[in-house]
């Protein structure tokens, strides 16, 4: 299908995950703007082992004293997955890998390994796992869009203002040609977020935010600080209306058109 300038939604979706990737590291530089102008990354220990409701007091500990109102929350899915106690062996990234699987046969992995972890295992979650110490390995989080409503709740409850989150992963799903979130990603993915950023919003803050978190620097939490110009967006915090993943067929748009 075209748009009305001739151009097809294909072009339009490379356009949009590129911008996002360069806004993004401008944002993690601090020389960006409009959702993404700076980055506060907040490092720390994690004891993701004590399960979710200890997780989820951890990471608003780290992001409450930094956050402003309209500022968006960046928290790793790996951080919350673990939390989730969604971990399994180390085996499920390499018997075989899913990252190696051809997507006519995620879904015949996923049934396995939901009946061998006696928990949802789906073939989105099967991209997201990541490893876990030397022997396991996390399997991605299991409502994206609930749990970052959670975490925007929290941190709100706590410092009093209103805030966007996301639960943003470094996967894409371009090694199987299985875009995570139904649309093209580069670099990072938002899986899920509050309704105070639209796609290409929470595309350019997850971005930002991997910039800033780095690989081996410990930070669970990125706290991205809007420009003023959209700072007082509308929905800052509200849950999504619906669960699971972010899908890019079920918004209105990738950006405000």
């Amino acid at each position: 299908m075209a748009e009305a300038d001739g151009r097809p939604d294909w072009f339009w979706e490379l356009a949009i995950a590129a911008n996002a990737v360069v806004k993004g590291l401008l944002g993690s530089l601090g020389q960006s703007g409009h959702i993404c102008a700076s980055v506060d990354p907040r490092a720390g220990e994690v004891d993701t082992a004590a399960g979710w409701a200890a997780t989820l007091e951890r990471l608003v500990e780290l992001a409450a004293p930094a956050v402003q109102a309209g500022d968006v929350v960046v928290v790793a899915d790996k951080v919350v997955a673990a939390g989730l106690q969604r971990v399994g062996p180390r085996r499920v990234l390499s018997d075989p890998d899913p990252k190696t699987v051809p997507a006519d046969r995620m879904p015949e992995l996923a049934s396995r390994w939901t009946g061998e972890l006696g928990f949802e295992v789906t073939p989105q979650h099967l991209l997201l796992a990541d490893e876990l110490g030397t022997d396991r390995s996390t399997l991605g989080t299991d409502d994206p869009n609930g749990r970052a409503a959670e975490i925007a709740a929290a941190v709100a409850d706590r410092a009093g203002l209103a805030v966007d989150a996301i639960i943003s992963d470094t996967d894409t799903g371009l090694d199987t040609r299985t875009p995570l979130i139904g649309t093209v990603t580069l670099g990072a993915t938002p899986i899920g977020a509050t309704a105070g950023v639209n796609l290409y919003e929470a595309m350019r803050c997850a971005v930002a935010a991997e910039f800033a978190r780095g690989h081996v620097k410990r930070v669970p939490v990125v706290v991205c600080r809007p420009a003023q110009r959209r700072a007082g967006r509308p929905g800052v915090g509200r849950p999504r209306d619906y669960a699971g993943f972010l899908a890019a067929a079920r918004e209105p748009g990738l950006a405000h058109a």
